[in-house]
């Protein structure tokens, strides 16, 4: 009836662009309540509740897409463990001083404080870039997979709402 026509209008509005993620959660919907007039009510209303939850998900992505990190932070985090790890073999000098005494390299270059700097300097590092990675997700890591398969759903279901509006 008119209801039916009336999401159909609105859904041909939503597609007039490109077919986002929700769009593509709408036309399930739609699908859903259109297409299975054999699903019992509580079929039905588990399978909007699911949709609710994806949709939930999308929105939550889309967020964190969307939320820009400030470039200053990332810098003056950088900076300052640079800084810290500048200064931290003046502070573990003191206790590598005595580091091997009373041992067979007693006399021998301590190569201790230098293997400690390299390792800790590493582990922070890593970290560092690993938190970079945390922030900006979408921008590092490789989803061009995930992103043809959206592609491909998107496009499928278009063509269901188009077959669809033609009965």
């Amino acid at each position: 009836g008119g209801g039916g026509e009336r999401t159909r209008a609105d859904l041909e509005a939503i597609y007039s662009g490109d077919l986002t993620p929700s769009a593509a959660l709408t036309s399930l919907s739609y699908g859903l309540m259109t297409r299975l007039p054999s699903l019992e009510v509580n079929e039905r209303i588990a399978l909007e509740a699911l949709l609710s939850v994806l949709t939930s998900d999308i929105a939550s992505c889309e967020k964190l897409l969307r939320t820009p990190i400030p470039l200053g932070y990332t810098r003056y985090s950088v900076r300052f463990l640079w800084i810290w790890l500048t200064l931290l073999p003046f502070a573990l000098t003191n206790t590598f001083v005595n580091f091997g005494v009373g041992t067979w390299w007693e006399d021998k270059p301590k190569p201790v404080l230098v293997l400690a700097m390299l390792f800790i300097g590493f582990i922070f590092l890593s970290i560092e870039d690993i938190a970079v990675q945390i922030e900006e997700p979408f921008a590092i890591l490789p989803l061009h997979v995930q992103h043809q398969w959206l592609l491909r759903d998107a496009e499928q279901t278009r063509w269901l709402m188009r077959y669809g509006s033609r009965e």
